[in-house]
């Protein structure tokens, strides 16, 4: 039944579905066409991974609230705890898709995908879909949209910032073990959010 919700989301939001593709490939093609650039740098990977991600979920949870669609499905003998984590999943989906698009295609134009530089782009993207959705299910979708433009506006200016700093971010070499447990510190913020959304909603019955 969780996959038929994810299923659900994806064929009724199509468009920002193939609008998400669409980036993923366009943000590596942009930098083969500049000869100068041989590396697909983290600037790349955290701005076009977060307009890729920014928009299927965010429109499949409009969906939800504008259609009265998650009222109706609350109705149906579907187990609550499905409708949250079809959207996280979806997320986690948008995610993987998102950065393996970008560095697959990276290396078939014979672009220097960093592995650095998509473990950062994942630490953004699961704190953006831990807060989204984590208000989302709390409040409500005009709540969700607030929290998401000021997460874009801080991702943007940091990423702006990296891309302007004397010594790149993507160029300096992480201790691997630090950069593990960041992602794992993210995956775990993730993990509490969808908890807590699970609280929010069996809290409504």
């Amino acid at each position: 039944m969780m996959l038929r919700l994810i299923e659900k989301d994806i064929r009724f939001n199509w468009k920002w579905a193939l609008l998400m593709v669409l980036i993923a490939v366009a943000m590596p093609l942009v930098l083969y066409m500049d000869r100068e650039e041989t590396r697909v740098t983290l600037f790349v990977y955290i701005i076009g991974g977060v307009l890729a991600n920014s928009h299927l979920v965010s429109k499949a949870c409009y969906q939800d609230d504008g259609a009265q669609t998650r009222r109706f499905l609350s109705s149906l003998p579907v187990r609550r705890a499905w409708l949250v984590l079809s959207k996280y999943l979806l997320g986690l989906l948008c995610l993987a898709v998102t950065i393996t698009l970008t560095s697959t295609l990276s290396l078939a134009l014979g672009l220097r995908p960093s592995v650095q530089g998509a473990l950062i782009a994942a630490v953004y993207l699961l704190l953006y879909y831990a807060v989204f959705l984590g208000v989302y299910f709390r409040t409500d979708y005009s709540g969700a949209e607030k929290a998401n433009a000021t997460f874009m506006m801080l991702t943007v200016a940091s990423a702006f910032a990296i891309d302007r700093s004397g010594g790149r971010l993507d160029e300096m070499v992480i201790n691997p073990l630090a950069m593990l447990t960041g992602v794992g510190l993210c995956g775990l913020i993730f993990a509490m959010s969808m908890i807590l959304s699970l609280q929010a909603v069996g809290s409504r019955d």
